[in-house]
């Protein structure tokens, strides 16, 4: 058992956590391409990850499977938040936007059950499954991109907009971007193979984050990037700024310097005077901090309730929805989480997995200042589950240990 190794790489634990990141709107160009109108093609891709991250947890051994009381505050809480949207909607009889469907199919489904299922398979997340996995699904991301092309290039060109279509908004379009270039950034010099795939795709993909022009795609993802290369110790850092430089040296020449002028432009433009979408949002953050004001112990809505929707902070929505009482398991929780991203950067013997969920908990973290939900914010969920998950199972231990894999690397 303890050199077990799956191959089955579609019912991996691997693909499991790749389809949880990013799989959904790697997919939705597809989609998009083929059936623009209707839903159809948005619900089975929903309904074949998570089909996928169920059979991958039912096929592995439950030898492997770990468990961690680290993870307690996270259940404590997806159980009040549960009971809070449950009284909102069906005793209150609170709207609350997208719908009670949408809501607890994304919360319950998405959320909390691929955060618990996939931290519970952290043993088995092999690094050479988990590089085909985000290779794959990269591809996919930028063939179904190119299939809308005539889209995407009239809104960014003709109509000098952001880049997007029906399946796919500019945040998430530029969200998805940027975490495959986190993952080409950390597996860059691995292996051969993977740094001609680190070279080829990041051009491309820089380009898709820069013309969706999302302010928050821009901030939460650098911002992620350099606590990251702050992290990492002596040469380990150098080797990650070299490698972070080398790559905009192939951009810059391969796009030209406007790239730079296309994002300084689009973050000027974050003002609450004359930007309509950041007013809002300061007019949802006010509302959402008053709510919690009312009741400061409890709290009251999980909705913000002059506009009727999440304030687009996950942190003053936790307070107006739970209160300050509620929300201490959710601050536990992220602070086990930061303590788990230090510990698994810093320390250097952890496999590609639990490096990429710790940078993509930190970007997730960032992002949610600005942007996303509770009940829909699923990549914060899996990502801050399995960060912890990896760190407090591990424990100091060599991952060569249990990822015999990371030799190859």
């Amino acid at each position: 058992m303890k050199n077990y190794v799956d191959r089955r790489i579609l019912f991996s634990p691997a693909t499991a956590f790749a389809l949880a990141i990013c799989g959904f709107y790697a997919f939705s160009g597809v989609v998009n391409r083929f059936d623009p109108e209707g839903s159809l093609g948005s619900v089975l891709v929903r309904a074949a990850i998570a089909l996928i991250t169920l059979i991958s947890f039912l096929l592995m051994p439950s030898k492997l499977r770990s468990s961690t009381a680290a993870l307690l505050p996270m259940k404590i809480f997806f159980t009040f938040y549960l009971c809070r949207l449950i009284e909102n909607i069906y005793v209150s009889s609170i709207n609350i936007s997208p719908g009670p469907g949408m809501i607890f199919s994304i919360f319950l489904v998405t959320g909390v059950g691929a955060a618990l299922l996939i931290s519970s398979m952290d043993k088995g997340i092999k690094n050479v499954d988990l590089t085909f996995a985000m290779s794959a699904l990269c591809v996919i991301f930028i063939v179904g991109l190119y299939l809308n092309r005539e889209i995407l290039l009239q809104n960014s060109v003709v109509y000098n907009s952001r880049m997007s279509v029906d399946k796919i908004n500019p945040i998430s379009m530029g969200h998805t971007a940027f975490a495959f270039l986190i993952y080409f950034v950390l597996v860059l010099g691995k292996t051969k193979k993977l740094t001609v795939q680190a070279i080829i795709f990041c051009p491309i993909l820089c380009l898709i984050v820069v013309f969706a022009k999302s302010r928050g795609a821009y901030i939460a993802g650098a911002g992620a990037l350099l606590v990251y290369v702050l992290l990492l110790k002596g040469s380990k850092r150098v080797f990650a700024f070299c490698g972070a430089f080398a790559i905009a040296l192939v951009v810059l020449a391969s796009s030209g310097v406007e790239l730079i002028d296309v994002v300084i432009a689009r973050i000027q433009t974050i003002n609450v005077d004359t930007d309509q979408s950041t007013m809002i949002r300061s007019q949802l953050f006010a509302g959402a901090w008053s709510q919690f004001l009312e009741s400061p112990v409890l709290g009251r809505y999980a909705v913000e309730m002059r506009f009727n929707f999440y304030p687009h902070n996950i942190y003053l929505e936790s307070l107006m929805a739970m209160g300050a009482l509620g929300s201490l398991p959710f601050a536990a929780h992220i602070v086990l989480a930061l303590r788990s991203t230090v510990g698994i950067i810093r320390s250097g013997k952890f496999p590609l997995a639990a490096v990429l969920a710790a940078v993509l908990f930190i970007r997730e973290a960032i992002a949610g200042m600005a942007s996303g939900s509770l009940w829909g914010n699923s990549v914060f969920w899996v990502t801050s589950a399995l960060t912890i998950s990896f760190w407090y199972g591990y424990q100091g231990f060599l991952a060569k240990n249990r990822n015999p894999e990371i030799r190859a690397y």
